[in-house]
This record gives C-alpha cells, sequence and structure tokens, in this order.
C-alpha cells in the first residue's frame, strides 16, 4: 500500500482505539482514581504497578518502566511490528486495511490471508475430529501419553484421520482452492502430478502459531510406530521454521515474568511439561535452535534453559545450541534429564517436581563445557587437553562480558588441569579474533548500562504542557519559544527539540513518539510524564518553569564565573569577570519578578535553535 494510504489507515485506526478496551485483552484492569491498573504482564509482580490513562491513551509500569500506546502494548506483548499491530487492533475494530500499491502486492496478501484461513478452518476439522467417535484411538493414544481429551483441548491438540483427502474435501467444503491448500502446506502434490493428498494422515496434530497467535503450520505425531514419527509442516509465505518456536505464544506471558524460556525438542516434551506445570516450555519446530530462534527468545527473555534428551542425540543438540545462545547474548544453563530419559519421560514419571529438579540443577556454560570436553576428548593427554580448550575458546569468545569471560576461563581451566593464565591468554586471544570478525567492540558497555538520565522538575512540566493538546496553539508555541535550550539536560533538550522540529513542521508529537528518539534506559523518564501525581500545569506554571530553568542556569554562571575570578591572570581580568558576573545576577533577580521578566531573558530558544 501507498505511504500516504498507511498513515491515513493509522490514523483512522488511533481515533477509533480505546486503549483501555484494548490492553483489558490481556490485563486485568481496575479502575483507581484517574487511571485503570493492573499487574504488568512484562514482569513478575504481586503489587499492581501497571497504570493506564484512557484519557491519554497511553499506559506506564512503575515496575519495570514499560509504557507508551495502545500500539506499543500490542507490539511489546505479541512482539510483532508496528503495521502488524496496527492491522491487529484495526481487524479488531472492524476498520477495513488500506488497499496494496501494486498488484504483486495485493496477490501476496490475498495468498497469506487464505494460507492463514485454511490453516485456521485445518486446526478445527482437526480437532473435531479428535473428539468424534472416529478420534476414539487418538483419545487412547493421549491418555496412554498422559493427556485426557479435556488437557488435549487446552493445548490445541487434534487428529488426523486415516485417508488421503479427508481435509481436502473438508476445505474445499469452505471455498478454500486446492492451490490455496498446497500453498499452506496442508496437501502434497502427488508423484504422478495429477492432484494431491493430505499432508497429515493418522497422526497426532499439534498447531504451530507465530508471535500474534495465528496458526501458521502444524506438526504430526504418528500413533504408532509408522516412519517418520513426527512429521512437520514445510514452510510456507506464512510458516519459517528456522524463526518459530511452538508454544511460544501460548506462554509468552510466562516467559516475560521469569525472564527465562525452557527449550525442548519435541512437540510432546512441550505439552507435557506445560501440563505438569512447568512455565515458560517452548519447543523447535523439526529443526536445529539457531540464530533466529535466539533473537526471538532475546525479545521475550534473559536466559534460555537447555532441557534436551539425555542421549547422545540431545547432547549434540544442546552443543549446537551454544554458539546462537551466546551470540544473541543470552545467559545460558544446561540441564539434563537423568538415565537416558527424555523430558516427556521425566514429566510423566515425577512430575513437577522432578522436572523442576533438573532444571534446578542445570549446569552452567563452563561447566556444560568442561562435562562435554571430558566426552569427546582423551583429557589425559596433552593433545586432548588443547584440542578441548580449542572447542571451549571458540564458545567462550562470545560471552559478552569480560568479567564473564574472565571467570569462565578460571573454571575451564581447574576443569581441564591446564595453567589458568595460559587459558586466560588463549581466551583474550580468541575474543580479539572474534572482534576482528565481527568489526566490533566485544565487551563494550552497552548503553544501556549507563545511569539513565533523568528529568528535573522544570523540565518535566515543560514537556507535559507542550504534548497536551487542550492548551491552546499559541499557548504552546510561546512556551517553546522561550524555553533556554542551554539550560536543559541532555534528555530534556533532545526531547523538547524534537517536539519544535514536528511543530515548526505543522505536526504533533505524543509522548511516545518522543521516546522514540531517545535512548531506551532514558524513554522510562518520558512514558511515566502521564502519571505523574500532580496536577497538569498550564500557562502560568509553565512560565514559572521556565523561568526556574533560566534561574538554574544563571546561578550556575555566577559560580562559574567566581571559579574563573579566583584564577584570573590579572586585575583587569578579574574586573571583566566580576562585569560578568554582575550582570548574571541582575539577570537572576530580573527573573524573580514573574512572567514579565521571563521574556526579557533573552536566550536561545527552543522553536529557533538548532
Amino acid at each position: 500500500m501507498a505511504p500516504g494510504q498507511f498513515r491515513d489507515y493509522v490514523e483512522s485506526v488511533r481515533s477509533s482505539m480505546d486503549i483501555v478496551q484494548v490492553v483489558g485483552e490481556s490485563v486485568s484492569l481496575r479502575k483507581a482514581g484517574r487511571s485503570f491498573v493492573g499487574l504488568c504482564p512484562f514482569h513478575q509482580e504481586k503489587t499492581p504497578s501497571f497504570h493506564v490513562d484512557q484519557g491519554k491513551g497511553l499506559y506506564f509500569c512503575f515496575g519495570c518502566g514499560t509504557g507508551g500506546d495502545a500500539f506499543k502494548f500490542v507490539m511489546n506483548f505479541h512482539q510483532v511490528e508496528f503495521s502488524d499491530a496496527v492491522r491487529m487492533i484495526g481487524d479488531r475494530l472492524g476498520i477495513p486495511r488500506p488497499a496494496p500499491a501494486t498488484a504483486r502486492e495485493a496477490q501476496e496478501d490475498r495468498e497469506r490471508r487464505r494460507a492463514l484461513e485454511a490453516l485456521a478452518e485445518a486446526q478445527a476439522f482437526f480437532e473435531e475430529r479428535l473428539g468424534s467417535p472416529a478420534g476414539s484411538g487418538a483419545r487412547e493414544y493421549l491418555e496412554r501419553r498422559g493427556l485426557d481429551l479435556e488437557a488435549a483441548r487446552r493445548f490445541g491438540i487434534g487428529y488426523a484421520p486415516p485417508g488421503w483427502d479427508n481435509l481436502l474435501r473438508h476445505l474445499v467444503t469452505r471455498n478454500l482452492r486446492q492451490e490455496e491448500i498446497l500453498r499452506a502446506g496442508l496437501v502434497v502434490p502427488r508423484p504422478s502430478g495429477d492432484g494431491v493428498y493430505d499432508r497429515f494422515r493418522s497422526r497426532i496434530t499439534f498447531p504451530i502459531r507465530d508471535t500474534a497467535g495465528r496458526i501458521v503450520s502444524f506438526g504430526g505425531r504418528a500413533l504408532g510406530n509408522e516412519d517418520p514419527k513426527y512429521l512437520n509442516g514445510p514452510e510456507t509465505p506464512v510458516y519459517d521454521k528456522g524463526r518459530t518456536l511452538f508454544r511460544l505464544h501460548e506462554t509468552a506471558q510466562e516467559v516475560r515474568q521469569a525472564r527465562r524460556v525452557v527449550v525442548v525438542e519435541g512437540y510432546f516434551d512441550a505439552v507435557s511439561l506445560a501440563a505438569a506445570g512447568v512455565p515458560g516450555v517452548v519447543a523447535v519446530c523439526g529443526t536445529a535452535f539457531g540464530a533466529p530462534h535466539a533473537q526471538l527468545v532475546r525479545r521475550f527473555a534473559d536466559q534460555v534453559v537447555l532441557l534436551f534428551d539425555g542421549d547422545s542425540a540431545g547432547r549434540r543438540a544442546a552443543h549446537r545450541a551454544v554458539g546462537p545462545v551466546l551470540a544473541a547474548g543470552l545467559g545460558l544453563r544446561v540441564a539434563c534429564p537423568p538415565d537416558g530419559q527424555d523430558p516427556d519421560d521425566l514429566a510423566k514419571t515425577g512430575g513437577i517436581s522432578a522436572v523442576e529438579a533438573c532444571l534446578g540443577a542445570a549446569r552452567d556454560l563452563p561447566h556444560f563445557l568442561v562435562d562435554e570436553a571430558r566426552k569427546d576428548f582423551d583429557l589425559e593427554s596433552l593433545e586432548g587437553r588443547v584440542k578441548a580448550l580449542e572447542m571451549i575458546l571458540g564458545h567462550l569468545a562470545q560471552l559478552e562480558s569480560p568479567l564473564a569471560r574472565a571467570d569462565a576461563a578460571g573454571r575451564i581451566a581447574e576443569g581441564l588441569g591446564l595453567d589458568d593464565q595460559v587459558v586466560r591468554d588463549e581466551l583474550r586471544r580468541a575474543a580479539r579474533e572474534r572482534r576482528r570478525e565481527l568489526g566490533g567492540s566485544a565487551g563494550a558497555v552497552a548503553p544501556s548500562a549507563a545511569k539513565a538520565r533523568k528529568l528535573t522538575p522544570a523540565e518535566a512540566d515543560l514537556i507535559r504542557f507542550l504534548v497536551n493538546l487542550e492548551h491552546p496553539g499559541t499557548e504552546r508555541d510561546r512556551i517553546a519559544s522561550e524555553i533556554p535550550l542551554e539550560a536543559l539536560g541532555p534528555l530534556a533538550r533532545k526531547v523538547i527539540t524534537r517536539w519544535a522540529d514536528a511543530a515548526r513542521e505543522g505536526s504533533t508529537v505524543g509522548l511516545t513518539e518522543l521516546a522514540e528518539v531517545v535512548e531506551a534506559h532514558e524513554a522510562t523518564h518520558i512514558l511515566a510524564l502521564p502519571f505523574v501525581q500532580a496536577p497538569e500545569p498550564d500557562l502560568a506554571a509553565a512560565l514559572g518553569a521556565v523561568d526556574a530553568l533560566r534561574s538554574e542556569h544563571l546561578k550556575a554562571r555566577e559560580a562559574a564565573l567566581q571559579d574563573s575570578i579566583l584564577h584570573a591572570r590579572d586585575a583587569a581580568e578579574q574586573d571583566r569577570l566580576a562585569l560578568e558576573k554582575l550582570a548574571a545576577a541582575r539577570q537572576r533577580q530580573a527573573l524573580r519578578h514573574g512572567p514579565a521578566g521571563i521574556a526579557q531573558g533573552g536566550s536561545a530558544n527552543a522553536g529557533s535553535s538548532k
């Protein structure tokens, strides 16, 4: 669609949506004063610190600092892009989407929508078949696996009956064409080239959803010993298995709150652990855990716990996952079920207590790598220890923190029986090589680690005044023209300059847009402004805030001049500096006479400074 069309669509959705309704679909809210409050969906808390201001259309959590408008909430909660968030809210409100800009875009959009429709219809068909008389064998199989029909329905499990075209014929009756069903990955072309047949037959089905909750594919498990035991849907215009994790949508809130995700290999593993009460469990979809998976997890959590099968194949899968996890900057622990069990066995035999014990005993990175080295190399020989160290260094070099690398080096040296300093030196060399390969500076302090710059009360009042559209534009323009940029802190200067730039272009920006021009750790102070427990500043309060800024700036100027006087080279310079100090003092004194004095200050302002 054309950019102008999408902007109009966004504004149409924005003007129609109610943030309390949008947030209330995911968070239980209650009225408290002028706000609605509830438990934050983005971190674990027992006392509500999540506030929604219906009038301003904004939310903010005083516990974790997240905030924004309804679009931002949907983006954060469902982990989707802005355009998807707009469409999700627009679709709920029944606002027609703008037409695509080109015929090709229109075709691609139509194909994606039809594929999603086919998949949703297939899910309804599979669930209905599981509960029908024809699904009795599938229900018995699930009961043997510890899942009754109620649990199966809770997890969306279905049944694909035997036969070559049961699903195909059903979908055709729902006005879906054969090529649309094929594009959704639900049928397979016949080898003869004449027609298609159902991909999933005589199998338990598991719905795979994207982060927005849409069914994008299925996994199937044979009821007996048929080959393959597990059948995975193909990649399609709506499904990329390398960027999708089974049950991430369903367990996203648990993952966010714990800041931890447990990754298993199989669909049944994920379902069994969830049924046992283990939170935050996801599974890969028939592929190895790779870099895109790790980047996806990073949007929800800080730490990954790998819980793969206890056999050699599970070990190899865990080993392959280490690199992507570390490269994404995530913490890592590796759990291993005892006696060669898989997670499903562990949950069935020991319940949640056994699983939690296994997760509690998960090894951190150095411990896991040393254990793997002992299994794969002869550590009694020097050659074996050198090879083990080379394998381990390839992983440790991906740790961003120098402190974490130093700690790991000491433990690796002890585990391999090598000199501590040698391991540290080799690790520094490996980290340098990695930095050169990446063209970056691993170990540099991230901006978010810096101390967040706050707003002074005067700066906060001025920003609140400028974004309040209830004040006449002439009043807001007047205040903007009188704000001395040189008297602002770095955070307020960036925000007010952005507001003034937009005003000069004839547009308006709110707090959500202003928060996007600063670092993430600074945005908290902007997004919290609507929830300040103080009256909205009027024109007099805004003028007083300008006065306060000028006064503090002049006071600092006087102090600097006094210091310069003490270090002046001669009497003439002292006299000149003293006169400047006196002028600053008089200017500050004049400010105390009220708003009339403000306009006489003659400082650079947000409306004209560059």
